[in-house]
């Protein structure tokens, strides 16, 4: 029933007659009431630079939209889809997938270019200063990650040191977002995930640690097949929504689970507004205790979280009779939702180019002419909608013209006032003044005064008493309250809790510890961390060197792990990590020598130099000798078979073998590093290929001792 536009087929439009304008002067006071103060956005093209060639794709081919996310991260504008190049219509570049753009100037940032494998379909900060990016990626400048990156906005690279993994099935995320409980929830069509190279089943939804990575176990949910496209945490009840195509569970395409407890559903009654269709793009709670669900049938559903989920208001989109004289520019589904930075307005893109309607307590019925479905009618409509989080009422100082296909899918309020557009847009501004749209477009308010940013406090100070630690700050200018986190012997910040006010009790353990306070608005918005010092303050740093070399030898079961003595060095803090994961505390000592035990996988051993004062040096990564036991026999041969993209490892069982032998296939692409790739005990094993000349490696393991690695014929 969806009208056309609908699955990426694309129409022209054609302007509303003059006389729809003098109807929304009657109607927008006495009709829309009170509604989100917001800043009056121009129907003027802020950016010269867009999207352009469409690229493949295993699960959006259906829709024509180049442009499906797009974040504000590390001082620029990310937009990321399923485009091969960015364009300003006089130079095209080459960057597929995904993109930067200046905030302030809308231009592309050629010094940001990330070689990324598919689509990116979902984007989202990390509160570390991370950006999280989801969708059919496969591959990240040449390494293997499945669905899901971690990034440097910055530079563009892979955030080191974070190994979670989403994959098998179609293995696609959808959305990505940051709850007000910590956790960052991930949604889309996959089958397993793993932190630190341990998978586990899962289906289609989870949620992990966005600073460590690690996944939350307790808290699997199991779908009914249907893809998921929304995933949103309550910021006021124990619930997480979800919302997908077909059946996302209990036969429902939209649902809440119980945040404690997965396979739990708190609410299914959901109602479609007309009778037709099983796919729900989005969702997303607010700080207010509201809900809106967007998708079919051009329909957005706004809930009371505090009224056994009441509907507050429906909102309907389509072609207008009594406004309108041609059907050529109508309505049609919704497809995504963003908040803005305050909380307090909800953009909802659609791929909708007509008329709006809305109904108080209920959702206008959908008709291809809107005219007779019950609904107030708010006016003209163009690819996005901005709506009241709370009242849920039409925001008309927002009402941009523009034209296009398939309509807008993400949306974001930038840190300047401005909202950026991602999606089917083809042009922007009134017909006879149109600038192109290029599938991004960047809508200021030219007198907009961005608010105060929100900073962290002043200082912060921890004050180490025995087995307790007391962390104290100033107030901060516009902070509802304070998130409080660690940092484990040098590692990334760990969060401890959240206090409205100075002091904050923690208990102390057997390791270096440094501490970091955030402010927090209402809205649940952070500000960057604030180091803290320890109760006596800190010294200028200590001229520190890390050791220039360092080598972790295998004997059997440990591993010796040697270094020169390095300047400044009081002691020395070893870190391991298990098959390209995080690197984790080993140990410490004033020697230069360290004593660990072996495990499976495959390990890399780092050294980190330690003043008397307490500061680090860098990292130096140690090479591994003695790889090879006399023990452990490798195997003979081992060969490289290839049928289109699928390529299968295979060998004969190796001299000695029995039944707790393991064999662990690598991989090196282009004559680079060798990546560990997976562990059978079977004498095959299938990967799947990328470009790139790509040697295959095949080491056998009898516990936690290893053979020789063994090179593959042919090289692919």
């Amino acid at each position: 029933m969806s009208t056309t536009g609908q699955h990426g087929s694309r129409f022209r439009t054609v302007p509303f007659r003059r006389r729809l304008v003098v109807f929304l002067s009657a109607i927008t006071l006495g009709v829309l009431g009170a509604t989100a103060a917001g800043a009056a956005i121009e129907s003027v093209q802020q950016s010269s630079w867009g999207l352009a060639n469409e690229g493949p794709s295993r699960v959006v081919d259906r829709f024509d939209s180049l442009g499906w996310a797009v974040e504000e991260a590390g001082g620029f504008v990310y937009a990321g889809g399923k485009f091969l190049e960015v364009t300003n219509g006089q130079q095209t570049e080459s960057q597929a997938f995904l993109a930067a753009f200046g905030r302030d100037s809308g231009t592309w940032v050629s010094s940001i270019r990330p070689d990324v494998g598919g689509p990116v379909l979902a984007l989202e900060p990390g509160p570390d200063g991370s950006l999280f990016v989801g969708g059919e990626m496969d591959e990240w400048d040449g390494e293997t990650i499945g669905a899901l990156a971690k990034i440097d906005p910055a530079t563009g690279d892979l955030w080191p040191g974070f190994s979670t993994r989403v994959f098998g099935g179609t293995s696609v995320i959808r959305d990505l977002s940051l709850g007000p409980d910590g956790w960052m929830y991930a949604a889309g069509t996959f089958t397993t995930a793993s932190f630190n190279g341990n998978p586990g089943a899962v289906s289609n939804v989870i949620r992990f640690n966005p600073t460590t990575g690690a996944i939350d176990w307790t808290w699997v949910p199991q779908t009914n097949g249907g893809a998921l496209w929304g995933v949103s945490r309550s910021y006021t009840l124990d619930v997480v929504y979800i919302s997908g195509w077909d059946n996302v569970k209990n036969g429902e395409q939209v649902v809440g689970l119980s945040s404690t407890n997965a396979n739990q559903v708190v609410w299914d009654d959901f109602v479609l507004n007309f009778g037709c269709c099983d796919h729900m793009y989005d969702i997303q709670a607010t700080p207010f205790g509201t809900v809106l669900a967007v998708g079919e049938q051009h329909g957005a559903y706004l809930y009371d979280e505090s009224n056994n989920w009441n509907q507050i208001r429906g909102h309907v989109t389509s072609y207008d009779s009594r406004f309108q004289d041609s059907d050529v520019r109508r309505g049609g589904d919704y497809q995504d939702i963003e908040m803005s930075r305050d909380g307090r307005t909800l953009y909802a893109s659609c791929h909708c180019w007509g008329s709006h309607s809305t109904g108080d307590g209920f959702t206008p019925q959908y008709a291809f002419d809107i005219a007779g479905s019950g609904g107030t009618p708010t006016g003209q409509v163009s690819a996005t909608i901005a709506y009241d989080s709370i009242t849920g009422f039409r925001d008309m100082s927002f009402d941009p013209y523009m034209a296009g296909d398939s309509g807008g899918w993400g949306v974001l309020e930038a840190s300047d006032g401005c909202i950026w557009i991602a999606g089917g847009i083809n042009a922007v501004g009134q017909p006879g003044s149109q600038t192109p749209g290029r599938d991004l477009a960047r809508l200021c308010d030219e007198n907009f005064n961005p608010p105060n940013e929100l900073l962290p406090p002043a200082s912060c100070v921890a004050q180490f008493n025995g087995n307790q630690i007391s962390v104290s700050w100033p107030s901060a200018d516009g902070a509802a309250d304070y998130v409080i986190s660690r940092s484990v012997n040098g590692g990334n910040p760990s969060w401890r809790g959240v206090d409205a006010a100075s002091p904050f009790p923690d208990s102390n353990r057997n390791a270096d510890l440094t501490y970091f306070v955030q402010s927090r608005a209402a809205n649940r918005t952070k500000s960057d961390f604030r180091e803290c010092t320890n109760e006596d303050g800190n010294p200028p740093p200590d001229d520190v060197t890390a050791p220039v070399n360092c080598t972790a030898t295998i004997n059997g079961g440990s591993i010796e792990v040697t270094w020169p003595s390095a300047n400044g060095a009081a002691e020395y803090v070893i870190y391991r990590s298990v098959d390209g994961g995080n690197q984790f505390w080993r140990g410490r000592t004033s020697a230069t020598s360290f004593t660990d035990s072996s495990r499976s996988g495959t390990l890399l051993y780092f050294v980190a130099s330690k003043s008397a004062s307490g500061d680090f040096s860098e990292r130096t990564q140690c090479t591994t000798d003695g790889g090879g036991d006399g023990g452990v026999q490798p195997v003979a041969s081992c060969n490289v078979d290839v049928v289109g993209n699928a390529a299968t490892v295979s060998w004969n069982a190796a001299p000695g073998a029995n039944a707790s032998t393991e064999y662990v296939v690598f991989r090196s692409v282009d004559g680079g590093n060798q990546f560990w790739r997976g562990k059978v005990s079977g004498l095959s094993f299938d990967d799947t290929l990328r470009n790139g000349d790509i040697t295959y490696y095949v080491e056998v393991r009898e516990g936690n001792v290893r053979s020789d690695r063994r090179t593959c014929q042919p090289v692919v």
